[in-house]
């Protein structure tokens, strides 16, 4: 290889020349980054409701209604911070920081643990005075509407079904951003069966039961925010929640620590109904469905479908009917002693428990009628008052059973061995960790006499059909729904829809 002057070959000085290169360009680069960071910048928000600088490309601006309001700041609990080993002294990898490392990881597992404690007995809400409750719980009618003075005739054209539908407004008083009812994701959700006074609860990852007053407001400082209020009722997942069918004051709440809880908006006290065991762990309970005034249904991650009698609580009859977690329960509405139940083992089931067999274990069950199989496990079922099912799943697809004939069914009504869909609806269900499980919800006595049902969307829409399989609405805002309200459900007699988020706020459709 040749030398140059100064004894450098030509190897040698291609390498100088190409570092002397980069580091001209990365001269250039570090002026340019200098010269980015001078200019303007993005304006930026943890909760995403503000915008970047005007003029930045490719942003959407947003509409912004005139009565928007600013959420009020919370106070934020401040923790102790770990302590720091070099500041006490303390050599690392020694034995003495081994166990500090120890005692603190103890000490938080212990912290953990005891915020997941469940609470029995009664709890009472000290923090909900008497004016509060005689506010919150004021009712111009004492029972749910009755279909058989208000049912409508209906002309059945589609195109004003869907126009009917589809005209359904976001709530104009507040942004769906603005309402936020729970701390954490929001599991279940509903209307109270009243019409004269509108009220949403849901039910939260962590045990919370958020209750919104829809029409009231509450000021702070001259400016008007939502009303809600909020109940720890629970350690864990609050998962479902129903009313009882004689005294609406009542909410009955399940959930994953293996209670149902009983809370009286009278007298503001939350007393435990039930409490079941598996072992060492609680006996999850993940739906739970009246059959009549005294008689509670619910069914456990265990596979298993529990009757109580409110009468005596104490007396409880489990039934078998799964090997794998029941996410679903449903009781025909005007035959409640027939019962759907969808479960991880990818099957939904038809029983009746008018005869009660007694299997090979000693365990207890009701008559099996029918089943669907699915290639994937079911999330839900759900059964109108006119006899159809709904149900969907992880395979895509939401199914819709015409079983209309089901009340004529006597004990010894022999069913298909396999049901059939009369609809089959293609759906995308795959929710992911962080957003709650897609489940379809009829309208439980709709006053326009249409059965109907509504599922989330993963496109931060709300869908509803009919039960026959036809979409009658596409219900969302893209500019002001900014996350997927996962858990939504129909008002009992009136069309109006609610969505819950992952982020503890509602949208509410009227």
């Amino acid at each position: 290889m040749a030398e140059i002057d100064g004894g450098i070959n030509d190897y040698e000085a291609q390498r100088r020349a190409n570092i002397e290169r980069n580091n001209a360009l990365l001269r250039d680069l570090e002026l340019a980054n200098l010269g980015a960071a001078l200019g303007p910048t993005a304006i930026s928000s943890s909760s995403g409701s503000k915008r970047r600088a005007t003029g930045s490309p490719g942003v959407k601006p947003t509409v912004k209604r005139t009565t928007k309001t600013q959420r009020p700041k919370q106070a934020v609990e401040v923790l102790p911070r770990r302590t720091s080993a070099r500041l006490a002294g303390i050599e690392p990898e020694s034995e003495k920081a081994r166990v500090k490392a120890e005692t603190e990881y103890v000490a938080l597992q212990e912290a953990e643990k005891e915020a997941r404690k469940r609470v029995g007995g009664d709890i009472k809400f000290e923090d909900l005075s008497s004016d509060k409750i005689a506010q919150l719980w004021t009712f111009d009618d004492d029972e749910p509407d009755s279909t058989e003075t208000k049912t409508s005739e209906i002309a059945g054209d589609i195109v004003q079904l869907r126009k009917e539908m589809s005209g359904l407004k976001l709530y104009e008083k507040f942004e769906p951003n603005d309402i936020k009812i729970t701390p954490e994701r929001v599991y279940t959700i509903g209307f109270h069966p009243s019409a004269s006074k509108r009220l949403v609860f849901a039910g939260d990852k962590i045990g919370n039961l958020g209750v919104w007053d829809i029409d009231q407001v509450k000021s702070e400082d001259d400016e008007e925010f939502p009303q809600t209020y909020l109940f720890k009722v629970h350690a864990r997942t609050l998962a479902n929640f129903a009313f009882a069918p004689s005294i609406t004051s009542k909410i009955y709440t399940a959930s994953y620590d293996g209670s149902i809880r009983c809370v009286d908006f009278v007298s503001g006290i939350s007393s435990e109904v039930y409490y079941g065991t598996l072992g060492r762990e609680p006996d999850a309970v993940s739906e739970l469905q009246f059959a009549d005034a005294n008689t509670l249904y619910f069914s456990t991650l265990d596979g298993e479908v529990g009757r109580l009698d409110l009468r005596t609580p104490k007396d409880i009859t489990k039934y078998r009917l799964h090997d794998k977690k029941i996410g679903g329960l449903s009781l025909h509405p005007n035959a409640p002693y027939l019962a759907a139940t969808a479960s991880l083992d990818r099957s939904m089931k038809l029983w009746d428990f008018r005869k009660i067999e007694s299997l090979e274990s000693g365990e207890l069950q009701p008559k099996f009628l029918s089943s669907y199989d699915s290639r994937l496990s079911i999330s839900c079922t759900s059964w109108n008052n006119e006899g159809s099912i709904v149900c969907n799943g992880y395979d895509d697809t939401i199914n819709i059973f015409n079983l209309k004939d089901s009340t004529n069914w006597d004990v010894n009504f022999n069913a298909p061995e396999e049901l059939t869909p009369s609809s089959k609806i293609k759906h995308n269900c795959q929710t992911g960790r962080w957003v709650t499980i897609l489940r379809s919800h009829w309208q439980r006595n709709p006053l326009d006499n249409v059965q109907k049902f509504v599922i989330g969307n993963m496109n931060r829409f709300m869908d509803v059909y009919t039960a026959d399989g036809i979409q009658l609405a596409r219900l969302g805002d893209s500019d002001l729904i900014r996350a997927v309200p996962a858990a939504c459900q129909f008002h009992a007699t009136k069309n109006w829809i609610v969505g819950g988020t992952a982020s503890g706020k509602v949208c509410l459709f009227e």
